[in-house]
């Protein structure tokens, strides 16, 4: 197997292998492939398939986020060839990474689609029509035969013009557990915590503070009953005591008057 050199890719390559062709996008011994007027985010607010237009050539892949791309051109491979395809490398520095792998089969005809992952730190834009995308042609030393090529048995996605939805379902079915989404829910995660822990320090400072206003008002309810029942007894005391001395002078004059009446008859007593 020998891949085609820049000569023969100016002499094998038309509108029938590549099209729209251009001549000019054959760079050293790959056909440079543009983007075309579909994507897909794995984070896209809505869930759907972005549709790029001249008013809205843009696309912004996010830090941990698989795209879907179509390419601008359809792909006709023939059945003595087997395509190679991969991403420019000033957009790999970056840290968009191609998943979606790296041939395309004898007897594929359509738009490619690449599946890629930014596994940079930041986001990567992209815009329609600029070229992102390499394809080298390699010979095979003996055709495909009809039912080695692709697009026979199930294989179903010759002729691919848009981005197919079993993709997009697949990509929607699951979080994606990358490190910038698992460092998101890590900070909301704190986040949360933080809160929780403002909650619960408010709840026991009003507890305290709940708890201290009832055992003070209880307190000074206790303190209000014992100083009314000293109150009462003391005025009880001071009643009694009031009373208590000319009960004690009345007696004293009984008991004076008794006495003098005992030395009256002791004195006739002792009288001869």
């Amino acid at each position: 197997m020998s891949f085609l050199g820049p000569d023969d890719l100016y002499k094998f390559l038309n509108n029938k292998i590549i099209h729209p062709f251009d001549s000019k996008k054959i760079e050293q011994a790959a056909y440079e492939l543009s983007l075309g007027d579909e994507a897909f985010r794995t984070d896209s607010k809505d869930g759907k398939i972005d549709y790029l237009s001249d008013t809205n050539r843009l696309i912004e892949i996010n830090p941990g986020q698989f795209t879907l791309l179509l390419t601008e051109e359809t792909i006709s491979i023939p059945e003595s060839m087997l395509g190679f395809i991969s991403i420019k490398a000033k957009h790999k520095l970056k840290g968009l990474v191609n998943v979606s792998g790296f041939h395309v089969d004898p007897g594929f005809s359509g738009k490619l689609l690449f599946s890629v992952y930014n596994a940079g730190p930041a986001t990567i834009t992209l815009k329609r029509g600029e070229r992102y995308f390499l394809l080298w042609f390699a010979e095979l030393k003996t055709p495909a035969t009809k039912n080695e090529r692709y697009g026979v048995g199930k294989n179903k996605h010759n002729h691919q013009n848009s981005i197919d939805l079993e993709y997009v379902d697949a990509l929607k079915r699951n979080d994606l557990a990358s490190p910038n989404v698992l460092l998101e829910r890590i900070k909301q995660n704190e986040a949360s915590l933080t809160n929780l822990k403002w909650a619960v320090g408010i709840l026991i400072t009003l507890g305290i503070v709940i708890f201290g206003k009832t055992f003070s008002d209880s307190s000074s309810f206790k303190n209000g009953v014992d100083y009314g029942r000293k109150e009462k007894i003391d005025s009880i005391i001071e009643k009694s005591i009031r009373i208590y001395p000319r009960d004690s002078l009345t007696l004293y004059k009984v008991d004076s008057l008794i006495n003098n009446r005992i030395i009256k008859l002791d004195d006739k007593a002792k009288r001869p």
